[in-house]
């Protein structure tokens, strides 16, 4: 279960309950592997790891590290400019069709990811990767409406249901490669997915929001 904070228009903090919200926020033990992890001390910090918790505290400004990878950089200030959008209160279980999104402008190189198609997530995700100008191909697997989270738990994250969804799609006729990134959370399912749809399978985060960093990391 996650808890979220709002705050109202008196300015009086809200704490609402989602056990159906599967939000994990970046971190700056996250951050930080997307860092030079040189510990140069020219942004004003002791070290990367200091530098990113300042990042994620929003008491810092990427442009402070001079040996950042100019793109890298590029996403790291998007996200820390990413206003989180509010998540109604009454959505459980509503979910997409089991299908395809394109986001952006996708080509046959670009990544195909999977996630599951509960509405919320898929939103905040296409949100996330649109804001950081990344283009790929999601392809929102039957859930039945759970988050990832409690798909995962619940077994509704399966093996068959993402081959059944890669077949109906016909994904593989837009790419040129048989890559998927499946999320951080089913990492244990990473070898049942591989042998059951024939696809190499990269391991992404558990964070939608480190997404993007991962995808320009790995160079996909």
């Amino acid at each position: 279960m996650m808890a979220i904070v709002w705050w109202n228009g008196a300015g009086e903090k809200l704490m609402i309950e989602q056990e159906f919200a599967d939000l994990y926020p970046l971190t700056e033990e996250n951050l930080v592997e997307y860092l030079p992890e040189v510990d140069c001390r020219l942004c004003g910090f002791s070290s990367c790891l200091e530098f990113a918790e300042a990042l994620v505290g929003h008491s810092a400004k990427i442009e402070q590290c001079p040996d950042t990878d100019p793109e890298m950089g590029k996403t790291i200030g998007k996200l820390m400019e990413f206003v989180m959008p509010r998540l109604p209160y009454d959505v459980m279980m509503e979910s997409f069709s089991p299908g395809l999104t394109h986001i952006g402008t996708p080509d046959s190189s670009s990544p195909v990811l999977i996630t599951g198609n509960f509405k919320e997530t898929t939103r905040l995700l296409e949100s996330i990767l649109t804001t950081c100008e990344i283009s790929a191909f999601l392809i929102m697997s039957d859930t039945k409406g759970y988050s990832l989270d409690n798909a995962v738990v619940e077994k509704r994250f399966s093996p068959f249901e993402i081959l059944k969804v890669i077949t109906e799609t016909e994904v593989g006729s837009f790419v040129s490669h048989s890559r998927l990134v499946i999320p951080g959370l089913a990492r244990h399912l990473a070898s049942q997915i591989k042998q059951t749809t024939g696809w190499q399978v990269l391991v992404g985060p558990v964070s939608g929001f480190e997404l993007p960093l991962f995808l320009l990391k790995e160079g996909l």
